[in-house]
């Protein structure tokens, strides 16, 4: 009797195990099927229309959502703010919300659904009207008319770009790419990290566009690979060289009407040319630290010769030269000159870098030598001018106290939403400033420089520099 009741006990206990365990299968498979319906690989991302969000009401209703629902604080971010759709069948459509994320937080298609407001939702999805006296009211074709960016599905601006591109002008994740702009234009060849860059004006001095009277063409070459997994996508060598030659430019002395508007130039580059020669070194065990040189030298000596005179910037000779006579101008020509610092490569938040902050300090050092302008006649009735040292009261401009030598550099740069970037400088006593801001998608963008002496200008400075240009990125 005992027997048959343990039997019977083990039958129903077997039972009730098999139905509970059936329960618990059903609802994980219940629960595995709708993980798969709302979380999407991140891989799969950018296949799907995206767009980062800047209307800021939009920002801040979206952020309280989170923080009202206890997803953690310290990982949202207001100003960083993704929203991703499915695929529109017809254009006239609105958007279906698949994903919202908001800084490293996220919500999927079902918890966007539950939580956010059926309102807020028409308007990120573009069936309600945002803007105008009929807000809340129904687009009829569906249209999105708050401020976004759309991220191109082809080159999806995603956390992994921002951590692969130092200098977004000169980006390292791509195959190719080519920036245009009156102040530069720059190639780089496919992967072999080599980098051509044709450069007006001499930005390490001070002296923007045409106010230095020069211009180089130079070569990079990457001499020793980045080993380091935690920093080589951003920084691929530890070792950068730099070759190439700086050449007079006779752009600046008489602006055309076009041009009119930017200030003549005084200064000359050397007219034997030089020699542009540079390194930047990163430090092995610290690779976002390192050590940069350039330098510029004059491929001849410092001598007499013969001039076409409407080709250099002169000024008229002070009291203190002495040239019985001879000298009617005053040429400026920028010698030797270079830079050596340090630096620091600085991603705010290395896991979603897109505010990125470099550091420069070091020393400064460049020669302007003052040439007279003599004249002597030639064939007929032609006169002769030329450049000449060797007159008594003519100057060298060099450093002399600890103001001139100090180079100072401290760069910003943000991929958020409108990649934009700006840097301010201290160097020869001399501030500039550099901005560029987008005006098209992630391609055409505007650029501005302007300098001013600390001092009082020399001879051949300008007070108030200021330059603007189109400014063209292209990747591959």
């Amino acid at each position: 009797m005992k027997k048959n009741i343990l039997v019977i006990a083990l039958s129903l206990i077997i039972v009730l195990f098999a139905k509970v365990s059936a329960q618990n299968t059903a609802f994980l498979d219940k629960q595995s099927i709708i993980d798969s319906l709302t979380n999407i690989d991140p891989e799969i991302k950018k296949y799907f229309p995206r767009w980062k969000l800047c209307e800021p009401d939009l920002q801040i209703q979206i952020y309280q959502t989170f923080v009202f629902y206890n997803y953690p604080k310290d990982k949202l971010d207001q100003q960083s703010i993704e929203i991703m759709a499915g695929p529109k069948e017809f254009e006239e459509d609105a958007y279906q919300i698949l994903v919202i994320t908001c800084g490293e937080s996220s919500m999927n298609a079902v918890e966007v659904e539950t939580y956010m407001g059926s309102t807020l939702l028409g308007f990120l999805s573009g069936e309600f009207i945002y803007s105008g006296p009929k807000r809340g009211e129904q687009h009829n074709p569906a249209k999105r008319d708050y401020c976004f960016q759309d991220i191109p599905i082809e080159f999806p601006l995603s956390q992994s770009q921002a951590e692969t591109i130092m200098n977004y002008l000169q980006p390292t994740n791509v195959s190719q790419a080519f920036t245009l702009s009156l102040f530069e234009q720059s190639l780089k060849i496919g992967e072999t990290g080599f980098w051509v860059r044709s450069i007006m004006g001499n930005d390490e001095l001070g002296y923007p566009f045409w106010s230095s009277g020069a211009s180089k063409i130079t070569l990079q070459r990457p001499l020793y690979v980045n080993n380091d997994t935690r920093t080589s996508k951003a920084i691929p060598y530890l070792i950068n060289a730099y070759l190439g030659g700086s050449y007079r430019v006779t752009s600046g002395l008489n602006p055309s009407t076009l041009m009119s508007w930017i200030p003549k130039r005084m200064l000359n580059n050397a007219n034997d040319g030089k020699l542009v020669a540079g390194i930047d070194v990163y430090m092995p065990f610290k690779p976002e630290f390192g050590a940069s040189i350039r330098a510029e030298f004059p491929m001849g000596k410092l001598e007499e010769y013969d001039i076409e005179p409407d080709k250099y910037g002169q000024y008229a000779p002070q009291d203190r030269i002495i040239d019985n006579g001879r000298i009617t101008q005053v040429a400026p020509v920028l010698r030797s000159s270079g830079i050596v610092s340090a630096f620091y490569n600085w991603w705010l938040n290395p896991k979603k870098p897109e505010n990125y902050i470099r550091f420069d300090l070091g020393l400064h050092y460049s020669e302007v030598i003052e040439l007279g302008v003599k004249t002597r006649p030639g064939q007929g009735e032609a006169i002769i001018y030329s450049l000449t040292p060797d007159v008594e009261g003519l100057q060298t401009y060099k450093p002399n106290e600890f103001g001139d030598w100090l180079y100072a550099k401290v760069e910003y740069r943000n991929q958020a939403v409108f990649p934009f970037g700006m840097s301010l400088q201290y160097s020869n006593q001399i501030v500039m400033g550099d901005i560029w801001i987008p005006l098209f998608g992630n391609w055409f963008y505007i650029q501005a420089k302007y300098s001013t002496p600390l001092r009082v200008e020399r001879p051949y400075e300008i007070r108030n520099f200021f330059m603007i240009s189109p400014l063209l990125r292209l990747t591959i």
